[in-house]
């Protein structure tokens, strides 16, 4: 559909229409002068030029409509007013004394478009949002977009309500309401220096289906800014990096229990950590680990490699529980119900696609694993029983007697996931149909509410984790049936996930441990509302690649070419040294590094090194590298 822009000035400003309907007013400034250049349709360049210098200005789009959905890209998703967290802290609570209960209270951030403690519109630093400045709103037939366009990365961004209107405003000198929480907030902005040119990139859009028109907005900006950048290491190098952390997570406990630990971190040395140290899937992805063993094994004959993996995987076996299942984490679990032990849906999803992997990968090498098949069954058997008629699953469940513990949020999508896999591994009516329901439930819920949550188990956030599996089990569907809805699904979620990955480079101030490391913010992407930047996207990298070849549009394998690049970043060779501690594990990366404001250190990483990273990428690379047969032609 043609997105044709008008304009019309009038006293107040210039009255911008689409497709003859009017959007909103660009609200006028004395002693400037306003002009409107189209860059594609529906994509507006608004210039504002004073006769003199000047530090301080304002920007604001009015919108024509009041907004039923709003958006700040990966910082506020409607106001940030997720229905669900009341009840989660009401549940998670329940066994913790009182005085404990506001210790571990779910982070909400930004909720409604006004500070509570001032009553002034959110301020956000343009570095905040993954498109720079970027703001987004949507009525009944129309949408509104703005960011910052490349050559002008500073100021500031708000979203807010104006009687029947919505106000889109960038703001300069650099400034954001949590400013005044920091004890010198001038460290933290630039300081202005005066200019006469001040620029706002607009998208307009119909809106012909809720929660869909801001897809423009997302591939407006990504055109803006996209450069293709060359990967810094080659497949074979990041294969054997990865293999050799994973070998250095392995670790036997004096009970005869072998698993990877969950990551080193920092004690005066770097040490495993000493809680929570064994995970089957998120975090520790244990499973995934263990594959990849299996493949180096059948791809270089290294028999350690298949003693590992083989140990590690035949150790969660053995560790069953009474109910039946595997729990989730073989020591500590301190997520939901009060901290009481669980076990839950992301893990439990996980664990079933890789069992069911692990047993043809064990097959393929002389070792027959059926339990490794039957497990995997019996977590898509456990989903069954638990889904709810309308195919909502779960987010966890007591590990003593499978009670449910959380039933909220779209955690529960990892088990549609294990079902789609199921019914591919296993060709059972029972595993596709149930997958459909449950697929069909959490995309609704992405649909109507325009965000998913919860899929971090440590926080109950609006968050990118928890899409992850309606990519996948949506595309797996559509590989199993053919059905267009499922590729729609799918794509839907990719974008959503898209809003979660940065467009842009952020410069980092000269001596910043992120400036030193050489870290590039592009194609990363954010962990949760609360900020941070991690490479999670490296799970789901294969099906963004997927979605160019399927749906014709070629954004997504730049998407996944940002993505790849990103996720190889800052890994160690054995001698990499940074904030003057030892040399860092090879093949080890930081989980994620606080890339803008936070109440943590800014511009300076987690040094957390957590297994996932490794995984992810050895898992990604399990499609491409030869195991079996030629090398598949894949490039990120």
């Amino acid at each position: 559909m043609e997105r044709i822009c008008c304009f019309r000035k009038t006293e107040k400003g210039t009255e911008i229409y689409l497709n003859g309907c009017l959007a909103g007013l660009a609200e006028a400034a004395q002693q400037a002068e306003d002009t409107f250049v189209m860059v594609e349709d529906g994509v507006v360049c608004w210039k504002r030029t004073v006769d003199t210098p000047i530090e301080n200005m304002t920007m604001r789009f009015i919108t024509s409509y009041p907004s039923r959905y709003q958006m700040v890209p990966a910082l506020q998703y409607d106001e940030n007013n997720c229905f669900y967290i009341k009840d989660y802290e009401d549940v998670r609570n329940a066994a913790l004394p009182e005085e404990k209960r506001e210790k571990h209270k779910t982070p909400t951030y930004f909720i409604g478009n006004r500070d509570p403690e001032t009553g002034e519109p959110w301020r956000f630093i343009w570095h905040r949002a993954s498109i720079p400045g970027a703001t987004y709103s949507e009525g009944e037939t129309l949408s509104v977009g703005m960011f910052l366009p490349p050559d002008q990365l500073d100021g500031a961004c708000s979203l807010y309500t104006e009687g029947e209107h919505t106000v889109h405003a960038l703001l300069w000198p650099e400034q954001d309401s949590r400013l005044k929480n920091f004890s010198d907030p001038e460290k933290h902005v630039k300081k202005p220096e005066p200019r006469c040119l001040f620029q706002a990139m607009l998208v307009f859009s119909p809106v012909s289906e809720p929660r869909v028109a801001w897809h423009d907005l997302l591939s407006a900006a990504w055109k803006q800014y996209y450069v293709l950048k060359a990967p810094s290491r080659n497949y074979d190098d990041l294969w054997n990096l990865g293999i050799s952390y994973a070998k250095l997570l392995y670790t036997e406990e004096e009970d005869g229990f072998k698993g990877f630990s969950i990551g080193f971190t920092w004690e005066g040395k770097w040490v495993k950590r000493k809680q929570q140290k064994y995970e089957i899937g998120w975090c520790g992805q244990n499973a995934s680990l263990a594959n990849s063993l299996l493949a180096h094994a059948a791809m270089t004959g290294d028999t350690d490699a298949k003693e590992k993996g083989l140990a590690v995987l035949d150790s969660w076996i053995a560790a069953q529980k009474p109910t039946g299942l595997i729990p989730t984490h073989y020591d500590d679990n301190m997520y939901t119900n009060g901290f009481a032990k669980t076990v839950d849906a992301c893990n439990l999803g996980t664990a079933a696609v890789q069992f069911f992997e692990a047993a043809q990968r064990a097959a393929a090498l002389g070792c027959q694993r059926p339990q490794y098949t039957e497990m995997a069954c019996r977590i898509c058997d456990f989903a069954l029983k638990v889904m709810d008629e309308n195919g909502r699953i779960g987010k966890s469940w007591l590990e003593s007697d499978l009670s449910p513990a959380v039933k909220q949020g779209t955690t529960g999508a990892f088990l549609s996931m294990a079902l789609c896999e199921g019914a591919r591994r296993t060709g059972k009516a029972s595993y596709l149909e149930a997958a459909k329901k449950s697929c069909r439930y959490y995309i609704r819920e992405l649909n109507e509410n325009g965000f998913t949550t919860a899929g971090a188990l440590d926080v109950f956030s609006i968050d990118k984790e928890s899409s992850i599996p309606l990519l996948k089990g949506n595309l797996m569907l559509y590989s199993l049936t053919e059905e267009r809805e499922f590729l729609e699904n799918a794509e839907k979620a990719a974008w959503y996930l898209s809003t979660w990955q940065w467009h842009y480079t952020r410069k980092y101030p000269k001596g910043s441990l992120l400036e030193t490391m050489g870290f590039d913010t592009f194609g990363g992407t954010a962990v949760s509302i609360h900020g941070g930047m991690d490479p999670f996207a490296l799970s789901y990298i294969h099906e963004i690649r997927d979605l160019a070849e399927l749906t014709g549009n070629f954004q997504w394998k730049e998407r996944a070419n940002g993505i790849w690049r990103h996720g190889q970043m800052c890994i160690s060779d054995g001698s990499m040294v940074v904030d003057g501690k030892d040399p860092r594990p090879v093949g080890s990366q930081d989980e994620s590094v606080n890339l803008t404001l936070s109440a943590h250190h800014e511009n300076s990483p987690s040094q957390w090194l957590v297994a996932w990273p490794t995984a992810f990428r050895l898992e990604a690379l399990r499609r491409i590298l030869p195991q079996e047969g030629d090398r598949k032609d894949r490039i990120f």
